[in-house]
């Protein structure tokens, strides 16, 4: 088998469809013709190829050495060379076929397919195009060394067959006298040597030598073009998986944006209700807030004015305490008078009673009081002022008593009156014993002093009782004066208890008010912040949708915009 045909038959073919990839690249009959026509490249060229396999084949193991030698001299190369199926020597097996391959193919497309699948397997090694490109200018020095080696030859070769025909011309010595002249150093025809003086070089030698160095040159310009269009296809390869690699990039993108298109709908539509109503809820908590906001500052503003009157009560509270005192204090003194008034009319109570008694003793004697009737008259008349003195002064000892009068003078005065009547009634003893014989005279008398005496121990009684009843009103209102002022000092503890507390929340509702404030302030924020996340949501959802808004088919491939 031919050696062109050998090399690129690694594992990595069954990894690529050479068919398919050139219909993908639009390598056809046509294509090929206008590529070759661009850049000259003619049956001229293919004959000159050909010309050269000799050359390639000669050299091609020396060119493989030098070419990978070079290669594995940098890391990058050497990283791409050691990912091969392959060996060094394999590999510079096969790069010895593709150099004899320049000179032995028909440049038809067949044969450039077979470019396009080497240059795929390059890059399905990921080797960087700039390595790929870049290792054609390692080639050039190769190639052009040899190249350059047989131009010089085939000039040689020319010079010499151009003095061997003017050796033969001439009948020169050896041919050297032609060439001599032909460079200028004399020898020659005389009109030779003219000619010569005035061009330098005789004429006929110097089209000889620039055709052979622009046969030379042809040949390195053919070579230059098929390696040109070598590297026109592969490089259409690496355009072609980097094209593949963007349409495959641009179609999951499609994909993804669909995907993330259905996806993110439903919660963006979901968000963004979500985030009006939120908005809306903000706005309504702001104004809630707000009005709470007044509310709280209108309570505490009444709740100071109600700490103000709360410290009102609580002086009133104070001085009414003291009053309850002074009235405790009072009543306490009405009741301490009314029992010492109590024990005096118990005292007259019981001298009345012995009054009566002596009426009576003096009734029985009134046969011994006749004698002395002007002395009973004046003890009659004494006894009712003294009785008279007695139902005043008892009558004042009541209303006294009743009012928390002078206990004291009471007691004076009803100690004189007893002693006046206990006077009295010893004196009384004593006339009857000497006045018995005016008894019938004196009993009217001693019963109408009887009768004043009993109604003076009724109103006596009478006004004892009431004495009894102030009392127990008196004992009643010292309680009840006690008991007040206990209870004003439990308000007046309790008053202050309150205007603390009030002052506290009045403290506490200013704080709050300070806080519904922020707080208002805070949720105008998040209404805000609300609004423009539902802006932003909106935006996101028009960004999403505009991912797979482009129409299928309107990206061209990479390599089309390159080309």
């Amino acid at each position: 088998m031919d050696p062109a045909q050998t090399f690129g038959t690694g594992k990595l073919n069954e990894f690529l469809e050479v068919d398919e990839l050139v219909d993908r690249i639009g390598l056809t009959e046509q294509e090929l013709d206008w590529r070759k026509h661009f850049i000259g490249f003619d049956a001229d060229d293919e004959r000159r190829l050909a010309d050269l396999e000799d050359l390639l084949r000669d050299n091609q193991t020396a060119i493989a050495d030098d070419f990978y030698e070079n290669l594995l001299g940098y890391e990058g190369t050497r990283t791409v060379i050691e990912r091969s199926p392959k060996d060094v020597n394999a590999l510079k097996q096969t790069q010895s076929a593709y150099l004899v391959s320049l000179s032995t193919g028909d440049y038809d497309q067949e044969f450039f397919a077979n470019r396009a699948r080497i240059g795929k397997l390059h890059e399905l090694l990921d080797m960087p195009l700039k390595h790929y490109i870049g290792q054609y200018g390692v080639y050039y020095d190769l190639l052009l060394e040899q190249l350059n080696e047989r131009i010089q030859e085939q000039v040689i070769a020319e010079i010499e067959t151009w003095a061997a025909e003017q050796n033969e011309t001439e009948e020169t010595e050896g041919g050297l006298g032609g060439l001599a002249g032909a460079l200028g150093f004399g020898g020659g025809s005389e009109s030779q040597v003219e000619d010569d003086q005035q061009d330098g070089l005789e004429e006929s030698f110097e089209a000889t030598v620039r055709d052979a160095i622009d046969d030379g040159l042809h040949d390195v310009l053919s070579l230059l073009r098929i390696i040109n269009l070598d590297m026109q296809i592969a490089t259409e390869t690496y355009v072609d998986s980097y094209a593949q690699d963007l349409e495959d990039s641009i179609e999951r993108r499609k994909r993804l944006a669909r995907d993330v298109e259905e996806d993110v709908q439903g919660p963006i539509e979901e968000l963004h209700d979500a985030s009006e109503e939120i908005a809306e809820r903000a706005v309504a908590i702001s104004e809630h807030t707000e009005s709470q906001a007044e509310d709280t500052n209108q309570a505490a503003t009444e709740l100071g004015e109600l700490s103000a009157a709360i410290e009102e009560v609580a002086s009133t509270t104070d001085a009414v305490s003291e009053e309850s005192e002074r009235t405790e204090r009072l009543a306490s003194n009405g009741a301490s008078a009314a029992t010492e008034a109590l024990e005096e009319l118990e005292q007259i109570e019981a001298a009345t009673e012995d009054v009566a008694k002596s009426a009576a003793a003096l009734e029985e004697r009134t046969d011994e009081i006749d004698a002395v009737l002007e002395r009973l008259d004046e003890v009659a008349e004494r006894t009712a002022v003294l009785a008279k003195n007695a139902k005043i002064e008892a009558t004042r000892s009541g209303a006294d008593g009743s009012a928390g009068g002078d206990a004291s003078g009471n007691a004076r005065t009803m100690g004189v009156i007893a002693e006046e009547v206990e006077s009295f009634a010893a004196q009384t003893r004593r006339d009857l014993e000497s006045i018995e014989t005016a008894v019938e005279g004196v009993r009217e008398d001693a019963l109408e002093t009887v009768d004043a005496t009993d109604r003076t121990v009724e109103r006596v009684d009478r006004g004892a009782d009431r004495v009894r009843d102030s009392m127990a009103d008196l004992e009643e209102i010292h309680d009840a004066a006690r008991e007040t002022a206990a209870r004003m000092d439990d308000v007046a503890a309790a008053t202050d208890q309150q205007a603390r507390n009030v002052q506290r929340a009045a403290a506490t509702v200013e704080d709050v008010a300070e806080s519904a404030d922020e707080v208002a302030a805070a949720a105008q924020s998040v209404a805000a912040a609300s609004q423009e996340q539902t802006a932003s949501l909106e935006s996101v959802g028009e960004a999403v949708s505009r991912l797979t808004d482009a129409e299928p088919g309107t990206t061209r491939p990479v390599y089309e915009r390159l080309g």
